[in-house]
Formats: C-alpha cells, structure tokens, sequence
C-alpha cells in the first residue's frame, strides 16, 4: 500500500476492545473473545511493519472488557492514558450502543465489530460510529435471496423472546414481501426455553424450511432436539458472530448430525480464496494455526480502515479519521473484491456476505466448512457494484437515522 501523502505526529493509537474471555460462560463467547483478540493481534503485527516502513509509530491498545460499564471503562482508560485516537469493539448490542453513546458524547469515532442490531443503524444511530458488522437486515436480505431462489416457498418462524429476534422476524416479512417474491410464511412459534413446544409447533406446520431466530446457544438446544423428533426440512439460524465461529458448528454437528450439517450464513470465510482474501487467510492460519473467523476478520478490518484513514488523509485526529471514511475518497478494500465505502445515511459498511456448508464428515476445522455462495453477485455485468451492494440492507428511504 501506497502512503504518499504521510506527515503524521507520532504515535497513532486505536484502541480494540475484546471480550475477556475468562469471564466467558460457555464456549461461544470464548471463541469469539479469542478470535477479536487475535484479529486485533494480527492487526497490530501487519501495520507496525507498515507504518515503520514510513517512519511513524503506530499501536493497537488492547483491553479485555465485558458488558456495557466496563467496556465504555476500557474506551474512556485507552483515550484518557493512551491517546487512542478511535475505538472498535463491542460483541452484543448492549455494549455496542453503551459504546456508540460514549463515542458521540467523546467526539471518538467508534467501530462497531461485533453487533448486527439493526437499532444501532436506525433510532439509536450516532454520526460517530461505524459499522464493519453486517447489519441484521444484511443477513435477513441474503438469507432471503438464498432460500428463495433455492425453491424454499414455506417458511416457520421460531423468534426469541427478545426485541432482536422480533426485529429479524419483521424484517424477514418485508424483505419477502418486498425484495423477495415466491416465499410466504407458514407459522411462527415464540421461544421462551421450552423446547418441546417448537417441537410439537414445528411438527404441525407445514413448512420446508425453519429459521432459528434465537441466541446461538439456544439455536444448539432446538437443532438438537428437532434433529432428535426426526425434522425432515432445512433448519437454519440467525448468523450471530457466535454462530459463525467453527466452535458453532462443532457444537452444531455433534447436537443435530443430520439437521446441524445444514447451511449457514457469514461475514467471512477462511476458505475464501478470491479478492486477496487468499493471502490474510493464509497468513492468519500460519500465525494462530486456525482458521480466520468472521469476528477475527472484523476486528482486523476495522483496525486497517482507521490506519488507512489517517495516514491516507495525512490527518489522525478523530476529526480527520471520521471526515475521510465519510468523504467521497473513503472506499477501503476488505478483500471482498471491489473497493467499498460506509453508507452515508447509517454507517453501515457495505460488503457481500458468504454462504456456507458445514461438513458431516471432515474433523480439520479448516476444511470442515465449505463456501458454497457468495451475494450480491457484484461482478455482474452491465450494473453497478455499489447498487448490487445496496441490495443487502436498509436503503435510505427505510432508516430512521438521523445524523
């Protein structure tokens, strides 16, 4: 990467924020804790070589924080001692809007890498905060796009009794209704922990495909007792970075052999071999010996879109960082092909998101996983690669952020 126009006050500092993973309660926190604090690590490595090679000095502060308080703590410790100059972090919407908050009260721009909430991007938006995650809506549009053009025309609803899960489940409706022609909803069921009354719900309707939007742990519970009750349509859950790691899908496999092989939705794949993802995959799996996960890839990411502001916009204040990503000059490769930018009207990066099968058979957690799609199909001939893009997600005219 070409740094012409470097002329920085030394040092440039980004503050990452991880889950600490010995306070984690089960085994999916912990796999997203280790992938966030490996990306971060990575991260740091690659752009301290890069920024020496221009004569600045540059660091990746690292904390361990969990929950709202603490990780809203940890931002306001790494600016107040270590001159951070940006924030990214926080894995579930509570610390995600706690750290969203902060950031437009402290004039930080901060970088969301683990919450898809799509309240983040709508009503509790801030001009501050950036988006590598994938919004909900993202997720819900591609899954959509997927299983409809796959044939799937009956779909069952299992929704967590929380307001995440009921913000999916409407999405899910609309983008049908919408954006994705031929499907139409064949029940829906509420999930307060009794699992034998999705059973018994499930078992009921008719329904080619059932969609889990419940917490990755919970996801687990019921693929294993449908899998148990001899469930014979595709199942298939809400992508939560949790439910993206190969901790998920180990966990998935062993609880459902038959229906928790099924097809999962991600950010990132450590198989993807195109747009130079090839070679960041290859060079993670040297230096941790597994594979990139999606949290791991967010974490880096956010890290190289700060680096890459300021030291392309020869400005590292908070100012200078946030004006650039904004501007008509803030497009990034992410290695995910073309170049691509932040909406202006959320935030939100844009970005294709993959489609993954999980393999019955194979033990390696490299090759356990296979990519078997990618959407938008960006290269298509005759459009615009942005436009494509835009087809996962809120346009404009449905969001209700204001900056």
């Amino acid at each position: 990467m070409l740094l012409a126009g470097v002329a920085l006050a030394n040092p440039i500092v980004i503050g990452v924020i991880v889950p600490d993973a010995d306070e984690a309660t089960d085994e999916l926190t912990a796999a997203v804790a280790r992938a966030a604090e490996h990306g971060a690590a990575m991260a740091e490595e690659e752009h301290v070589f890069n920024a020496e090679l221009f004569g600045f000095d540059f660091a990746v502060v690292l904390e361990r924080a969990t929950g709202a308080d603490a990780v809203v703590a940890a931002a306001e410790r790494m600016v107040a001692e270590e001159d951070a100059l940006a924030i990214a972090g926080g894995v579930s919407f509570a610390e995600a809007s706690a750290l969203a908050a902060w950031s437009a009260e402290r004039g930080i721009p901060y970088f969301n890498t683990g919450s898809p909430d799509d309240r983040l991007r709508h009503g509790l938006c801030e001009a501050t905060s950036f988006h590598i995650e994938p919004s909900a809506a993202m997720y819900v549009d591609a899954l959509a796009g997927w299983y409809v053009r796959s044939g799937f025309r009956n779909w069952f609803f299992v929704i967590g009794d929380d307001q995440a899960s009921a913000d999916q489940y409407e999405r899910t409706l609309w983008s049908l209704r919408e954006r994705h022609f031929g499907a139409r909803e064949a029940g829906r069921v509420g999930f307060d922990g009794d699992v034998d009354a999705v059973v018994s719900a499930v078992q009921r309707a008719n329904t080619d495909l059932v969609l889990l939007y419940v917490r990755p742990d919970d996801q687990v519970r019921l693929l294993e007792a449908l899998d148990e009750a001899d469930v014979q349509v595709l199942v298939a859950g809400f992508p939560y970075p949790a439910a993206q790691t190969r901790t998920f899908f180990a966990a998935s496999r062993a609880a459902a052999p038959r229906l928790g092989v099924d097809q999962r939705a991600t950010a990132w794949e450590a198989t993807l071999d195109a747009y130079g993802a090839r070679e960041i995959n290859a060079r993670y799996l040297a230096m941790f010996d597994e594979p990139m996960e999606s949290t791991a890839w967010a974490t880096y990411m956010a890290v190289k879109v700060v680096f890459e502001a300021a030291t392309l916009g020869g400005d590292a204040s908070p100012e200078g960082v946030m004006a650039y990503i904004a501007g008509p000059q803030g497009v990034f490769d992410i290695w995910k092909g073309i170049g691509v930018s932040f909406r202006s009207w959320d935030h939100q990066l844009r970005q294709s998101l993959y489609l993954i099968d999980i393999s019955a058979e194979r033990e390696d957690p490299f090759s356990m996983v296979s990519l078997v799609g990618e959407l938008p199909a960006i290269y298509m001939p005759g459009t615009d690669p942005v436009e494509r893009l835009d087809q996962l997600g809120d346009l404009r005219d449905r969001t209700r952020c204001a900056f």
